[in-house]
């Protein structure tokens, strides 16, 4: 890899173009993101009762494991954001946020959301998409008019 790189460079940058085209540089990117590297331990928030009835308040994830993340689930925890947790309430921001999100710890990079990712793997263009959020609703309400729809929508 550090031969491409360096042939790449040419003893200067490397273009964004070119750099994302480096294919054993992106053969070892993919790579590395398809295994887990080590042993961990997931600490849970809260205990579980395991099948030999003892309680558990972490579990063991082997290297190699694949683990899938139920992000709504976390985004929607009455544990955590109270029992209108399903409900879509904006309000809820204009305040603040109950105790109980902060002590949670949720790992997210963005306001105790699972949305885009936490750690290590989180998603680098969540300001982006903000940022764009914004933009299309700025450029959206300022141009058009909504209204309720007179017909049922299936």
């Amino acid at each position: 890899m550090r031969a491409e790189i360096i042939a790449a460079g040419k003893g200067g940058d490397i273009p964004y173009d070119q750099l994302v085209d480096l294919p054993y540089m992106d053969a070892v990117c993919r790579e590395t993101l398809r295994f887990a590297r080590e042993d961990a331990i997931l600490p849970l928030s809260s205990p579980i009762r395991g099948i030999d009835g003892k309680l558990m308040y972490n579990v063991p994830v082997p290297k190699g494991t694949e683990v899938y993340v139920a992000v709504k689930a976390s985004n929607t925890n009455k544990a955590i954001w109270g029992n209108d947790a399903s409900e879509w309430k904006p309000e809820r921001w204009l305040s603040p946020l109950p105790s109980a999100i902060a002590e949670a710890h949720v790992p997210g990079v963005y306001s105790n959301l699972m949305t885009f990712g936490g750690g290590g793997r989180s998603c680098i263009g969540f300001k982006f998409s903000q940022l764009e959020m914004k933009v299309v609703l700025t450029i959206l309400l300022t141009s058009f008019k909504f209204t309720p729809s007179k017909a049922d929508i299936v």
